[in-house]
């Protein structure tokens, strides 16, 4: 392995400096700052994200009887959610890739790759996690995400992770939604959102909510 920084490859979510393309732009927020955009939603329940995974092409087996139970239950169980990560595991530590995972409060998991070894490019790495998620997390995980972390299937990730740091305390009063959103899309806070925010973003506790707003950082806590 090479001595590196180690990377944070996006398969169970999304990498921070990619947000902003994501989201739409709208009078909330301003054509020019589309991450302050409050009070959309993704969808009307969480059956209806359910439904769209089930009509997507090539499940396969494991994915589609999931997703099948989640429709008549209207839940994905936790249980389904580390199977399919203990098999996504699997596939990586076989090919060469293993991965680090660790379990957070809210039962999801944040996961640390090993660093890029000589001569191995990003692109290789992510078809690695591309081709290990397939069958595995790629729709399980963001579906059990949006369960723990959004429940009401709100569309800003922002929004999702500062909601949930407010109700753990994890922000003061003083900082509002539009500073915090702020802070992780502008070029002076970029790798010091700990400092820009006052708390520590790579605490268990800050993470469960980043993770569970579908927002990966990397980063020296990471």
């Amino acid at each position: 392995m090479s001595n590196g920084s180690p990377i944070r490859l996006a398969a169970a979510g999304t990498l921070i400096a990619g947000l902003v393309t994501a989201l739409p732009a709208c009078s909330s927020g301003g054509p020019g700052e589309p991450w302050k955009v409050q009070g959309r939603h993704v969808a009307n329940n969480f059956t209806e994200i359910v439904e769209e995974s089930l009509s997507a092409p090539n499940l396969e087996e494991f994915d589609r009887g999931v997703l099948e139970r989640a429709k008549e239950t209207g839940r994905l169980e936790q249980a389904d959610y580390d199977e399919a990560y203990r098999r996504f595991a699997d596939c990586m530590e076989f090919s060469g890739e293993p991965v680090k995972l660790k379990k957070l409060s809210n039962g999801l998991y944040r996961m640390d790759t090993t660093p890029l070894s000589p001569g191995e490019t990003l692109e290789s790495a992510v078809a690695v996690v591309d081709k290990c998620s397939n069958g595995t997390i790629n729709h399980i995980a963001s579906l059990f995400g949006t369960q723990q972390g959004n429940p009401e299937l709100l569309l800003n990730p922002y929004e999702i992770a500062y909601k949930c740091l407010e109700s753990k305390d994890l922000v003061g009063s003083s900082l509002t939604f539009e500073k915090f959103a702020e802070v992780f899309n502008s070029p002076d806070s970029k790798g010091a959102w700990s400092e820009s925010l006052g708390f520590d973003v790579f605490d268990d506790e800050a993470q469960a909510c980043f993770i569970g707003a579908n927002i990966t950082l990397v980063g020296s806590g990471s």
